[in-house]
Formats: structure tokens, C-alpha cells, sequence
């Protein structure tokens, strides 16, 4: 397992800071561009809508088709997308990552380094949002993405393919501490 930075700074005060992701693998790519690959795909989205048809429709609140679910959800991945890049235009004056990402466990108030974290797209401007991203905290401007998901439930555990990205946010978050990275200058010294 290694990690990649997908942008902030690599040097000066704030080096480390930014988003990062991860690679499971070597050569699988990077968790952040895998998620965008599929959630730009559109035989991915079609097929898991279809297999999702349920639970699509009890999020979405009405009978919904699958290739109007498919539109949506990718509507919500370019809205994510978006605030993404906003944060990362925005860096210059201070990347906040923080503003996007929340704390996984929707009790939690107190942020804190390593924290297990979900970003969904911002509820101003999506009142009901299904997709999420799920990274770990380092500080408030410096996010590790494990992956992500099409969140259709309100329990993680409820879910195969949301278990499967609860425990790949934990690994990582084991393997940060394991590694003695708490900090984002850490990040820069990973193997």
C-alpha cells in the first residue's frame, strides 16, 4: 500500500497539504481516480442501478427507471467533482478540505488526526446526496482517500459493497498509525 498526492503543495510551509489517495496495489491506480472512473462509467452505473433498484428508489423517494437513476448519480458525481476543484482552486488562500468532509460517524463533533471521514456532495446544493467519498482525516486541510460508494442506505453495515469501503477506511487508518503518520509532512515520507 502507498499513497499519491492528487494536489497541494509538495514543498514550503504547507507541504503534505492537500488530497491524497491511495494504491492498494501496485499498478491498480489510485483510489480517487478509480472512484471517478467508475462513477463516470456509464455500464458500471447502469448495472449497479439495476441491481440497486430498490433501495434507489426508496432513496430517491419514487418509482425511479434505472437509466434516470444512472443520469442522476452521475449529475451528483460532476456536483462532487466540482466541489473538489473549487476547494482546489482555492488552496492559495487556504485548502479546507475540511469544508467537504465530515466525520463517518454522523455522532461524532470533535475532529481529530486519523479520523474515518465522508464527503458528500454538498446538501445546499443536493438535498438528498447518495454518493460519497471516504478518506481519513489527517488535519483540516489534508484528506487520504480509501474510496468510495453509491450510498443508498443509512447504515453502512446494511450493504455489501458500503462494508467493503468501511473496511478499507479502517486499514488505512491502521496503517497511518502503524507508520507513525499524524501529521501532514508525515504523508510526505511514506514509502
Amino acid at each position: 500500500m502507498q499513497i499519491v498526492h492528487i494536489f497541494g503543495p509538495d514543498k514550503g510551509p504547507n507541504a503534505g497539504e492537500g488530497l491524497w489517495a491511495v494504491e492498494y496495489e501496485p499498478g491498480t491506480g489510485n483510489a480517487f481516480d478509480n472512484l471517478w472512473d467508475q462513477w463516470d462509467d456509464v455500464e458500471f452505473m447502469r448495472d449497479f442501478c439495476r441491481k440497486n433498484l430498490a433501495d434507489l428508489q426508496a432513496k430517491f423517494g419514487y418509482a425511479i427507471s434505472p437509466d434516470d437513476a444512472v443520469e442522476a448519480l452521475m449529475e451528483e458525481a460532476d456536483l462532487l467533482t466540482r466541489e473538489l476543484l473549487d476547494l482546489a482552486k482555492r488552496r492559495k488562500k487556504g485548502c479546507v478540505l475540511q469544508e467537504l468532509f465530515k466525520p463517518l460517524d454522523n455522532t461524532q463533533s470533535n475532529l481529530r488526526e486519523l479520523q474515518l471521514s465522508k464527503a458528500p456532495a454538498h446538501k445546499k446544493l443536493n438535498s438528498n446526496p447518495k454518493l460519497r467519498i471516504y478518506a481519513v482525516r489527517v488535519d483540516s486541510s489534508t484528506y487520504i482517500v480509501t474510496g468510495g460508494a453509491i450510498k443508498l442506505t443509512d447504515k453502512m453495515h446494511e450493504r455489501l459493497h458500503t462494508v467493503q469501503e468501511k473496511q478499507k477506511l479502517e486499514k488505512v487508518g491502521s496503517w497511518l498509525k502503524e507508520s507513525g503518520a499524524y501529521f501532514r509532512e508525515d504523508l510526505i515520507d511514506l514509502p
